[in-house]
């Protein structure tokens, strides 16, 4: 019995011991099961992972086109940072915290833009800006956008008032002025662009362009696009001379007389190089006369020719006249209102506040002109090329009731004939025609003197001899082509049409003359006077001033004739001969409307010699300085300094403001007819 009983004991055990083993090898095989299963889903999962990334990048396209219009979209911010943290305390930081957290709260709840400006603010309404930031720092991270949406909505003279309230900000911080320019719509950023003294970072800087050409390759690839079958012959002709010198033109031409021994021939090599300062000048100038036709202006703008003007003025060592003929290109432009919005995205209208602001009076001239011809909304008129604003050159609060005009004469310029007396005159046959100008004393002076009035100053090309012509077109002979391009005639029908896109003859005028412009005034009044068209120029004509005016021809002509083999006399200097049949003619006729509108005439004459490099001469003559009709007297100058005041307090400047200020006096009324007052 004992035997059985120890027997089955030790069965039972090894049968206990045989289960647990067998439940032990089980749950191992299931965690290895475990372990394989999610070893193999998470290689598939990490698997598909890879190639869905791979198939993603694999299928992504880099273009150059893609990465040129996001530089197009993209804002520059500034380096500085807007608030420097690190150096700031824990009041600083706090207030900064405070400040984001009420503005976010503003945007979240749309309050600016769900009740009008000028609306009272209802007592129930919370304001959580009170709560959370002081009055003045909420001033100072809320005004901007007060103040934007007050200069983007609102009737005319309300959104002109918040504008010059938004110039006349100094204190911001560069991250508002970012702010600002950003938002602002391209009319709003031209017309504060036209604020005196405003901040130059309220406008975005010009957008970096991607420069993998040189310049004057760009400029000519630009002429190459170009139609050159319905432009001036000499557009034409400047054209053939700077492409006849590009990579692509010296390519084709190599290629042409390539010989079978790999020489170029004798004598077929082409000419010598022109430089590439001369081929950027000679390409502006072709730009500049393409943009003169309003069908180009479109053309010009899509072949890029805003993003190379701006690369030509950022250069080192560019001459005065190459920036002024690119301010001259963008002003055509400017004239065209569809392309308004792509000059202000293209970075322009900081540069013509820069130069607006630089005290130099071209620039400032230039840079008012384009701003003027974009801004739709406070100026009416346009000013084509030659026409330059003097005065006010800034958006004013006061109504002109008058233009002055200037009017240059040979040889002379809108800017520099105008400017303070020189101490020892001479002329040159060519150069200087942009040199900068100390004071110009219609701007300078009669914008003090008589803000009211608006002042402009026009310009055209003159020559003495033709040894300097650029272009053949422009010589011809007088007495037989009276359609000469430099003839009096030709010239002055010219600018009486730019004068009127001008706007001028809507108000009263005064003339203010010297030498030949004397004499294309007298003609443009003549011209007026059998021109339906134009018939207001001369019924709004109340003065004119003649400075050193050759009204029965000078000796200069005399003397270019008598050397003409020589010299080659000019189309502008043949028709000055003494006692010429049309000076005659055209004094007659103009004599006529003096005394039929009662017009008032002021006429100087020169009593001294100039000097004509080694001729010194006395130009214009006491009797063919004087008209004959008005008042005339004599100043002891050459012809040069006639029209240039010493001073403020010369007798030159007092007559002719004295004559200004009482024919544009405001309460005077219009002239009737009769006999000449004077």
């Amino acid at each position: 019995m004992r035997t059985g009983a120890m027997f089955c004991c030790c069965s039972f055990r090894k049968i206990c011991t045989q289960e647990q083993i067998r439940t032990g090898n089980q749950k191992k095989r299931s965690r290895k099961c475990i372990a394989v299963a999610g070893a193999l889903l998470t290689g598939g999962c990490l698997y598909v992972t890879y190639e869905a990334l791979s198939l993603r990048i694999g299928l992504t396209v880099h273009t150059n086109a893609v990465d040129s219009e996001k530089l197009k979209s993209y804002v520059y911010v500034y380096r500085e940072p807007a608030l420097p943290l690190a150096r700031s305390g824990l009041t600083d930081l706090l207030k900064w915290h405070l400040q984001r957290l009420a503005h976010r709260l503003h945007e979240a709840s749309a309050w600016l833009l769900q009740r009008p400006v000028e609306g009272e603010k209802c007592p129930c309404e919370p304001d959580l800006a009170e709560v959370l930031v002081p009055t003045s720092h909420r001033e100072l991270n809320l005004s901007p956008w007060i103040l934007l949406k007050r200069c983007m909505s609102g009737e005319a003279t309300q959104r002109q008032k918040a504008i010059l309230e938004l110039s006349a900000i100094h204190n911001w911080d560069a991250a508002q002025y970012r702010s600002v320019a950003q938002a602002c719509d391209p009319a709003t950023t031209i017309i504060l662009a036209r604020c005196k003294d405003v901040d130059r970072r309220f406008f975005l800087p010009p957008p970096r362009q991607q420069r993998d050409t040189r310049l004057d390759e760009s400029l000519q690839a630009v002429l190459l696009n170009l139609p050159t079958g319905d432009v001036d012959p000499c557009v034409s002709r400047l054209t053939s001379l700077v492409l006849s010198d590009s990579s692509q033109t010296r390519t084709r031409s190599e290629a042409a007389h390539w010989t079978f021994v790999g020489e170029i021939l004798p004598g077929q090599r082409p000419s010598t190089p022109v430089s590439e300062d001369q081929v950027e000048s000679i390409c502006v100038k072709v730009i500049l006369q393409h943009s003169k036709l309003p069908r180009r202006c479109e053309q010009l703008v899509h072949l890029g020719v805003l993003d190379l003007l701006l690369r030509l003025i950022e250069q080192d060592g560019v001459g005065p006249q190459l920036q002024h003929n690119a301010l001259r290109v963008v002003g055509n432009l400017a004239m065209q209102p569809h392309l308004h919005s792509t000059i202000v995205q293209s970075g322009w209208v900081r540069v013509l506040v820069e130069r607006l602001q630089s005290g130099r009076v071209i620039d400032e001239a230039l840079a008012a002109r384009a701003l003027a011809n974009m801004d739709r909304e406070t100026v009416r008129e346009h000013y084509p090329d030659g026409v330059y604003l003097l005065h006010p050159q800034q958006i004013t609060t006061l109504n002109t009731t008058g233009d002055v005009l200037f009017v240059h004469g040979l040889l002379g310029a809108a800017f520099k004939t105008w400017r303070l007396r020189d101490p020892e005159a001479s002329v040159h046959l060519s150069g200087g025609k942009y040199r900068d100008v100390s004071q110009c004393w219609p701007k300078s002076w009669l914008g003090e003197d008589c803000p009211e009035n608006r002042v402009l100053s026009v310009e055209y090309d003159t020559r003495l001899s033709d040894w300097f012509l650029e272009c053949p077109a422009d010589s011809c002979n007088v007495s037989i082509n009276v359609c000469c391009r430099r003839s009096l005639a030709y010239r002055s029908r010219e600018m009486l049409a730019k004068l009127q896109v001008a706007g001028v003859g809507e108000k009263p005028i005064v003339w203010v003359t010297h030498s030949l412009g004397g004499l294309m005034v007298k003609q443009m009044l003549v011209d007026a006077a059998s021109n339906p068209a134009a018939c207001d120029v001369l019924a709004n004509t109340r003065a004119v001033v003649f400075f050193g005016v050759p009204h029965s021809g000078s000796r200069l002509a005399e003397l270019s004739l008598a050397v003409r083999f020589v010299l080659f006399p000019s189309a502008e200097i043949a028709e000055l001969r003494r006692d010429s049949a049309m000076l005659q003619e055209l004094h007659k006729r103009f004599t006529e409307l003096v005394r039929r509108h009662g017009i008032k005439v002021l006429s100087f004459g020169e009593t001294q010699p100039t000097t004509l490099g080694m001729l010194r001469t006395l130009i214009v003559s006491t009797e063919s300085a004087d008209p004959g009709v008005g008042e005339f007297e004599t100043v002891p100058v050459d012809h040069l300094n006639v029209c240039k005041p010493e001073g403020r307090h010369s007798p030159i400047y007092q007559r002719t403001l004295e004559l200004i200020c009482t024919s544009l006096a405001p309460q005077q009324a219009t002239p009737s007819g009769g006999p000449d007052q004077l």
